[in-house]
């Protein structure tokens, strides 16, 4: 693939030096709009799919497609995000903006020598098409970058900077268009690449001793990177990847202040939406990040920890937030959460199993009910089927549990398929289409595996329950054993 969008080193240096003057005062939450049209040959289906980045958690749409292949909609947006068509088996990325006009073409029957790009506008197109031609050559090096430091146990920490710096440098040449190397826009994208890999680094361990370096030449590394422990909201409003990475460098790394009210109590209560809560009371000094993270928290809070000891912060935070705009947020997710809370009547639901019946909740009253909402292409969930859930079924065999697996990331045939490779007994019912199914809808499905525990009466005992691995079947003092008892 021809390269023309290399960057000389000097104007990457005079874009790096440029990266801190380029605040400006605007609304947080600025709504705004964005437009996908094109056409479409040879496709059989009534609509295509795409995700999108938003300052709390992803969304995903779709795109109705007419009978003659063309399609046209509005969507809103919020400043500047990362989209995601779900198109050809996988996720092509570009980045959007209000008043954005996506135009499309390919043809189904050869994707890849058809899919075609367009903006509203000549500008546009050219950012559309060149991010377009770096996804392409970028994907799979930074999907192998990943999946080499998971693996590859023996690197040296020395070893993993250098392939994520090595990386990044090839990437910021190839990503920078010298034709726009002073525009805002080529300003952001550095700032999405730097953050992007500086994750990475955070992931491994490797921040704060290791930073990111572009090298200008075998001998000079350039000084000019951004400083990642800057705070910054014009980068938050417009850097995707900054906020994802300031979530989790807050959170793991603790790096600007790690005081907590509790810190020297040697039996501190475990409640980590807690420590979070007070960590951006302490050190986000901007009113909207911070507002930001302490919702943010707390959304991920009632996902996996105890939700009574999750609902004390909310509590906290209703008299703390802001943001007119978070603290609604927070008030309407915390009342569709409040249907999970345990003690509560799990909601009902009816699926179909692997012989095309529908199952329905209801059917089990009387019994335990553990739900695992697994999926097909997720590790720790085919690894815990393979290593785990056969004893735990041979043990709790003709005693009054049920064990439901809920498959949510595949086709029929891809779920029918596992069931067969894996052997998963138990009852198996499948949730297509995940984060758009009501079933993962109602109980808040935005991560897998995740557990549900129900007892005799049809009760929540555990919204967040524990993994089959988590599960001490010697003790007798399991929740399951208890709920039995």
């Amino acid at each position: 693939m021809q390269n023309f969008y290399l960057m000389h080193p000097k104007r990457l240096l005079i874009l790096f030096a440029f990266v801190p003057f380029i605040i400006n005062a605007q609304p947080l939450y600025k709504y705004g709009s964005f437009v996908i049209k094109g056409q479409v040959k040879n496709y059989k289906e009534p609509l295509f799919d795409f995700g999108m980045t938003t300052y709390l958690n992803g969304v995903t749409n779709s795109v109705k497609v007419q009978a003659n292949g063309n399609f046209e909609q509005q969507f809103p947006i919020q400043n500047r995000q990362n989209l995601y068509l779900y198109l050809n088996d996988d996720a092509l990325s570009f980045t959007i903006q209000d008043k954005d006009t996506l135009i499309l073409y390919w043809d189904e029957a050869d994707f890849k020598n058809t899919f075609t790009v367009k903006g509203n506008n000549e500008t546009r197109t050219k950012e559309l098409t060149g991010q377009l031609a770096i996804w392409y050559q970028f994907r799979t090096p930074f999907m192998k970058l990943n999946d080499t430091l998971y693996r590859n146990t023996n690197l040296t920490t020395d070893n993993k900077y250098a392939l994520i710096n090595d990386l990044f440098n090839r990437h910021v040449k190839a990503a920078i268009d010298p034709g726009y190397s002073n525009s805002r826009s080529s300003t952001l994208l550095l700032l999405q690449l730097y953050f992007q890999y500086a994750h990475v680094l955070q992931s491994q361990g490797l921040i704060p001793r290791y930073n990111l370096k572009f090298i200008k030449d075998s001998t000079h590394p350039n000084d000019y990177l951004p400083n990642y422990t800057t705070q910054y909201e014009d980068w938050f409003w417009n850097v995707p990847e900054y906020k994802d990475f300031m979530f989790d460098y807050l959170r793991f790394t603790r790096p600007f202040n790690a005081y907590v009210p509790y810190n020297n109590i040697p039996e501190k209560p475990f409640n980590p939406t807690l420590d979070e809560y007070h960590l951006a009371l302490a050190n986000l000094s901007a009113p909207n990040m911070r507002d930001w993270f302490i919702t943010k928290s707390i959304l991920l809070g009632f996902e996996h920890y105890n939700f009574t000891d999750v609902e004390n912060v909310y509590k906290l935070a209703a008299n703390t937030l802001t943001s007119p705009f978070l603290k609604d947020t927070l008030q309407h997710f915390y009342a569709a959460m409040n249907r999970l809370k345990p003690g509560n009547p799990a909601p009902g639901f009816s699926l179909k199993n692997d012989q095309g019946k529908l199952v329905s909740l209801s059917d089990f009253k009387g019994k335990v009910v553990y739900i695992d909402f697994w999926g097909v292409g997720c590790g720790p969930c085919i690894y815990d089927i393979k290593n785990t859930v056969p004893q735990l079924h041979e043990h709790y065999k003709n005693k009054d549990v049920v064990f439901i697996s809920i498959c949510v990331d595949a086709t029929e045939s891809e779920w029918k398929e596992a069931l067969k490779q894996y052997k998963l007994d138990g009852v198996n019912l499948i949730a297509e289409d995940w984060i758009k199914n009501p079933v993962c809808k109602t109980y808040n499905i935005n991560a897998i595996p995740h557990y549900l525990l129900i007892d005799k009466s049809g009760k929540i005992s555990d919204n967040n329950g524990p993994g089959v691995n988590r599960l001490d079947l010697g003790s007798g003092q399991n929740p399951i054993d208890l709920l039995l008892k």
